[in-house]
């Protein structure tokens, strides 16, 4: 970790910096960038020496159900070069959120949804079609959201809490200093979180930033950045093609490629 009193306030004031415009941003280049590079954006390659991988709130659960779960965090721990990094509101994300989901309505949702498929079962032939469609829902609806209610959830979730305790860094950007700012871009659509009427994913974005920011800091010089995410809203990215505006804030911080990484894009890389 960084020690200096000095480094740590030149990391903040870096991307407080970049955030409010005080470095030249590259935003065309960025966006003739995103034009051209389509799904080849991120790609993911062999060589992860020098990228860093940052988690967002809502793949802390699908993490743990993923089923390359086991093979993920065993790369990751053991194998992978690179640098791990957790945006510190992740965490009051996940408690607040996600993790009270899985204490407090899982008995219920587990319970109806049951009750659900057992009603669609009972459709009469003649509304075949319609049993149909409805069955393949409840599909989609158990694939995105059945960790909630998975009895050993909380077991995999220590997992990968225990592996990012091991691994990540957890930075905090200064909440206060950047909270009027904050009202600025969201008045603005500046991404992230345009599309939400609270911060959380401004600061999720700066406590990355700042974590990209102390990491090179220490010495370590990243290529690529990889957010893992299962935000598609187009305050992120579109068709997993980072938003312009952030690729070229992360390029004016560090000089590195920004990519939007789904779970099996993560699992993809460790197969390869």
């Amino acid at each position: 970790m960084v020690n200096s009193v000095d480094t740590v306030t030149d990391c903040h004031e870096l991307v407080a910096k970049v955030l409010n415009r005080g470095v030249d941003l590259a935003a065309i280049s960025a966006l003739e960038s995103s034009l051209d590079n389509g799904a080849n954006a991120n790609s993911v390659g062999n060589d992860h020496k020098t990228t860093v991988i940052a988690f967002d709130t809502n793949v802390f659960l699908r993490l743990s159900k993923h089923r390359k779960s086991a093979d993920i965090i065993d790369f990751l721990r053991a194998s992978f070069e690179g640098k791990l990094l957790l945006p510190g509101q992740v965490i009051q994300e996940f408690w607040n959120n996600q993790l009270n989901a899985v204490e407090t309505l899982a008995v219920s949702i587990r319970k109806y949804s049951d009750l659900l498929k057992k009603e669609v079962e009972k459709v009469d032939s003649d509304y075949g079609e319609f049993a149909d469609r409805f069955q393949k829902l409840l599909e989609e609806f158990h694939s995105s959201y059945g960790y909630i209610y998975d009895d050993a959830t909380l077991g995999r979730i220590k997992l990968v809490v225990s592996l990012l305790s091991e691994k990540a860094l957890v930075p905090y950007c200064r909440r206060t200093e950047l909270s009027s700012l904050a009202a600025v871009r969201r008045s603005t659509k500046t991404p992230p979180g345009f599309k939400d009427e609270l911060d959380g994913d401004f600061f999720v974005w700066a406590d990355l930033l700042l974590g990209v920011a102390t990491l090179q800091k220490e010495g370590f010089t990243p290529s690529h950045v990889a957010l893992v995410t299962h935000d598609a809203k187009p305050d992120w990215s579109r068709n997993k093609i980072p938003h312009p505006i952030l690729s070229a804030e992360m390029k004016a911080l560090c000089g590195a490629n920004l990519q939007i990484w789904s779970l099996d894009d993560l699992a993809s890389m460790v197969s390869a």
